[in-house]
């Protein structure tokens, strides 16, 4: 896309010229843009952390603050399982952060109650709202909008693969090199990898985690030829057949009292666990888990397996940069986004922190293992980002509790599935 260069908004404005406004000026209209295009102001940004992910982010905040020097970037790391209560809190107290990292499943809930500022295109340095959604893949920053509005720009986004451990099979006497292509296949496959006494498994779901039961029933329900909710959201649907028979396959698989603080992936990082879900992330994750968790040595991955009978389901989501439409820093927010979102920027978070941005092409960006990157794209016209609503924390929670439910043998996939759609008309 074309952008205005920095050294074309510092031209506007000397050093001392620069200053005088500061003083003056102190920050920029609630939602205007600055006549001179220059940045200013003290902003807080949230955002959750990785070691690997420091590395890219750290540099860029410095160099930015240099750059733009009537700007101050104050960030908070918080742990990703607790940023969405941080933010929910801190917008029920009125004191919100001016940008933030934003799970794309969340954005119809803020974005309904006045929570999110649009985009400011001026900002990002093009013209309209179209030139920026068509730097993007449409799937990925579709899933930042809401009724009609985009509320954030991609920056991380994965399409989940299946992991397993190359060591596991050997041991079972399975191919390491031949990973289950079905449910089938997986449900077989976990039945010859599984202890006597249950404390190794073959596929272990991630359990009590409402993303990510979402995103692993996404792809049994729908393969089956099911829905969670209905295609417009407004009506739950998991009490069907496929629904049921879903829940009946993810109540058969893994040993739900396996404890570990870091759930599935952790059990993974031990060798407890065979086979998970996860997302490209996950490539980086494991090996600082565990020294011995060489990529396509001990562990590899495998695109997301299939029913037999039906359709290709490719759970994907997207994290996005999002400003608050309390911000009275607007501009300078979006600027700020703006600059974390170039091109070289993609290619180095990639190979540094196994983090995809993506922008068009995102298919020939170099640094993370090809393998991995073709996968994604093989597995991209079937990705899924699941259902978009304004109540996704209650359906997320609701199909946890029922998933969970059947796991742990409390309920038959029956009474879990009815339950689920009995709390979603409330909810809805």
């Amino acid at each position: 896309m074309t952008r205005l260069t920095r050294r074309d908004l510092l031209r506007t404005a000397t050093l001392a010229t620069a200053s005088g406004l500061l003083a003056a000026c102190g920050s920029d209209p609630v939602d205007g843009v600055p006549a001179d295009g220059v940045p200013r102001g003290k902003i807080s940004v949230w955002l959750h952390q990785t070691k690997a992910y420091d590395k890219v982010f750290n540099p860029l905040l410095h160099k930015y603050v240099q750059e733009f020097g009537g700007v101050d970037v104050t960030p908070l790391y918080v742990p990703v399982d607790k940023l969405d209560a941080k933010l929910l809190t801190a917008f029920a107290g009125d004191v919100p952060p001016d940008l933030f990292k934003v799970g794309g499943w969340t954005i119809p809930g803020h974005a309904r109650k006045g929570r999110l500022s649009p985009i400011v295109p001026k900002a990002m340095g093009v013209a309209d709202e179209k030139v920026l959604v068509q730097a993007y893949d449409e799937h990925a920053i579709g899933s930042l909008s809401y009724d009609g509005k985009l509320y954030g720009v991609p920056v991380d986004y994965t399409i989940c693969y299946l992991y397993y451990r190359k060591d596991r099979f050997a041991e079972a006497g399975l191919d390491p090199d031949k990973p289950p292509s079905t449910w089938e296949e997986v449900a077989e496959y976990s039945r010859r990898l599984t202890s006597a006494d249950g404390k190794k498994v073959g596929l272990q779901w991630i359990l009590g985690n409402p993303q990510w039961t979402l995103m692993q029933l996404l792809a049994l329900v729908k393969g089956k030829g099911g829905t969670i909710l209905s295609p417009d959201a407004a009506k739950a649907t998991l009490a069907t057949d496929a629904g049921v028979e879903a829940l009946r396959y993810y109540g058969s698989l893994g040993n739900p009292k396996l404890s570990n603080p870091l759930s599935g992936f952790g059990l993974f990082a031990t060798g407890e666990a065979a086979m998970l879900v996860s997302g490209l992330f996950a490539m980086d994750l494991f090996p600082s888990l565990s020294a011995r968790l060489t990529f396509g040595k001990v562990f590899d991955i495998a695109p997301m397996p299939r029913w037999e009978s039906g359709p290709p389901v490719a759970p994907a989501y997207t994290w996005g940069w999002a400003v608050a439409g309390q911000s009275k820093l607007k501009y300078t927010a979006w600027h700020f986004i703006d600059y974390l979102q170039r091109a070289e920027v993609a290619a180095t978070q990639l190979k540094d922190a196994s983090l995809l941005t993506p922008v068009k092409g995102w298919e020939k960006l170099p640094g993370a293992d090809q393998k991995a990157i073709d996968i994604m794209a093989a597995s991209a016209p079937y990705a899924d980002f699941g259902p978009q609503t304004p109540v996704w924390n209650e359906m997320a929670k609701s199909l946890t509790d029922a998933a969970d439910a059947v796991a742990f043998g409390k309920k038959t996939p029956e009474q879990a599935a009815a339950d689920f759609d009995r709390a979603m008309r409330i909810a809805l």
